[in-house]
């Protein structure tokens, strides 16, 4: 065999080698999606009619969008001030449930703005939170849609008192103080929030005391 043909035997193996090596990556990539996003997967797979395929590119351009955004840190002061507020919404859940659910949106709107995701649109902030709070991000949707449904005259409070739990979760996510956050210090008390929605002032401090 001459020695050109032995080259180029050798390259072609060298193809073949890389192409067998380079498929188990390829197939990995829906399982890393799922990882990575968590429940958002499933959702996103549901919102696409159950295209598991839409939903892998779906949530890659999300990544690839929204994967560097750099998410800015809070001041003390702004954690210390959006924890009185949202304490504040539970204690007063009770007696005017859909006021306290529209205001939640708005002040996790303010909240998402001030660290640094998009202010735009509710879908861009969405998606962007889907990337960097993924098992939190639901909540975003989900506490808009109750507010909207309130408004129009809803006065399911059962459903309005899940969405404010599921808001409280994402709120937690974005007020808590990162170890990679520029200037990051560390937290409050305010910010170890109390787990039932309707603690009275003096409990709250009590649990907050105790922490």
């Amino acid at each position: 065999m001459s020695t050109g043909a032995v080259v180029l035997l050798g390259v072609v193996a060298a193809i073949i080698t890389a192409l067998l090596l380079a498929r188990p990556v390829a197939q990995a990539a829906p399982d890393d999606l799922r990882r990575r996003f968590g429940p958002e997967f499933d959702e996103t797979a549901a919102r696409h009619g159950g295209d598991v395929g839409a939903a892998e590119r779906d949530l890659g351009a999300r990544l690839r969008r929204f994967g560097g955004l750099r998410v800015k840190s809070l001041t003390t002061a702004a954690r210390e001030r959006y924890a009185a507020q949202w304490a504040g919404l539970q204690e007063r859940f009770v007696d005017a449930p859909g006021e306290v659910v529209a205001q939640a949106d708005a002040l996790l709107d303010g909240l998402a703005r001030d660290r640094g995701f998009p202010a735009d649109s509710l879908q861009r902030q969405y998606e962007a939170l889907s990337v960097h709070c993924p098992h939190e991000a639901g909540a975003r949707r989900r506490l808009r849609e109750a507010a909207e449904r309130a408004a129009a005259g809803d006065t399911d409070t059962e459903a309005l008192r899940q969405a404010l739990l599921a808001g409280r979760a994402l709120f937690a996510e974005l007020i808590r103080t990162r170890p990679q956050d520029e200037g990051a210090r560390r937290p409050s008390a305010l910010q170890r929030l109390p787990r039932r929605p309707h603690l009275p002032a003096q409990r709250i401090a009590a649990h907050q005391r105790a922490d």
